[in-house]
């Protein structure tokens, strides 16, 4: 992505500029006129307002041969934070990282009957910030997902995290950025994760149920009204349920749901809900071989097909599960199905396990305020304030100006 020396870009620039520094820091200014083709000038100018914003900060100096040497520039991890906000049927889930993607702090607690959702996380948020340490004037946004253990249909979810979304923004006072957890993890991976230096990849969640995030030139592919990534949705046996006629999803053999029934019948009691869950059931791993047995082929199609149809660099998998069985899950998964992915070079694998796997999810949650802010073009994922003035540094990133550039731009 280039710049535009024109002046009624300066919030595009902006916004490219940080990106750059996001996902490729340390850089120096000449780095950055070089990557950008903006000219030095310019881009002394928004360097020069994003430090005053601490945003960014310079780091020490690199001499590099003949001539004076470069002082380089990186995000300003501790001047701004962002909650990651996760709805469970029976609790609330919220973390809290600065710029960098550092998770800094993790807090769950039960819902309350007695309370609305949008009262219980608006008392839950001050409380956890508070101790933290931290206050909501520090604060860039908050990215939100709901998890459901239905099996709801995505049109259906989409819906329920939009309209909780524009409840939060105005009780939060916060821009508040909606995505399935999918899309969540891919955007960290983008700016923090293996996926930094990609252009293109596909981010698999496993989580009550399957969906997928599909990235291309290293924007996130959100789809008809933001409903792409409904990967448990395919079919992938011809076998039909003889009580519905439907054919078999990869939902019904691969999901968390599907993997928490068939736990109910070995071990009743054990909820996999939690990474504590997960722990527990590693005791029992020898229970549940036959559920791999069953998952593994319906997954290894899921696989081939989003490599036949994207093409993207590589696949990477996650979900709300823990690493031994993710371990286990890809050793079954090998070797791969045959596909277009085996043509041509490879600079990296086809499949990338995610590092971490138990808290990149609230990681990707408190990504997104980042990730939107140096997307424009995905402004449609922002909730903003209605009755609000937002602070400096939400103005310069989410202000009203972004759609007059990208107009300029076109």
């Amino acid at each position: 992505m280039k710049g535009s020396n024109s002046k009624q870009n300066k919030s595009l620039n902006l916004r490219l500029v940080l990106s750059q520094i996001a996902t490729q820091s340390p850089l120096s200014r000449a780095d950055l006129a070089r990557a950008t083709l903006l000219t030095k000038q310019t881009i002394t100018n928004l360097v020069d307002e994003l430090i005053a914003h601490q945003l960014v900060i310079e780091t020490g100096q690199l001499k590099a041969g003949v001539g004076k040497p470069s002082t380089m520039l990186m995000l300003n991890g501790p001047g701004l934070f962002s909650l990651g906000i996760r709805v469970w049927p029976q609790r609330l889930e919220l973390a809290l990282s600065d710029l960098t993607g550092q998770l800094l702090a993790h807090q769950t607690v039960a819902r309350q009957s007695e309370l609305s959702l949008v009262n219980q996380v608006c008392s839950f948020s001050q409380e956890f910030l508070q101790q933290s340490g931290h206050t909501h004037g520090q604060l860039l946004g908050a990215g939100l997902t709901i998890v459901t253990a239905t099996t709801a249909e995505p049109e259906q979810r989409h819906q329920e995290l939009q309209l909780l979304q524009q409840q939060l923004a105005g009780a939060l006072q916060l821009p508040i950025i909606a995505a399935h957890t999918a899309a969540a993890c891919a955007a960290y991976q983008l700016l923090h994760g293996e996926a930094r230096q990609l252009d293109s990849f596909c981010y698999i969640h496993l989580g009550q149920q399957i969906d997928t995030a599909m990235v291309f030139e290293r924007r996130l592919l959100l789809g008809q009204q933001g409903l792409t990534g409904a990967l448990g949705d395919i079919f992938v046996t011809p076998d039909q349920d003889h009580r519905t006629g439907d054919f078999g999803r990869l939902n019904d053999f691969a999901s968390v749901r599907s993997l928490q029934q068939f736990v109910d019948k070995k071990l009743p009691g054990l909820a996999l809900d939690s990474a504590d869950g997960f722990d527990r059931l590693a005791a029992s791993a020898d229970k549940i071989a036959p559920w791999f047995d069953r998952a593994t082929e319906p997954m290894r199609v899921a696989i081939h097909t989003l490599e036949t149809l994207f093409n993207s660099q590589t696949i990477i998998i996650g979900g709300e599960v823990s690493t031994w069985f993710l371990d286990k899950l890809i050793s079954k998964l090998r070797p791969f199905i045959p596909s277009i992915a085996q043509y041509g070079p490879r600079d990296v694998p086809r499949l990338i396990k995610t590092p971490q796997v138990e808290q990149v999810a609230m990681q990707g949650l408190t990504t997104l305020p980042l990730h939107a802010a140096l997307r424009p073009e995905q402004a449609q994922q922002v909730q903003l304030p209605l009755v609000s003035v937002l602070d400096a540094r939400q103005q310069l990133l989410f202000g009203a100006d972004s759609g007059a550039a990208e107009e300029s731009e076109d």
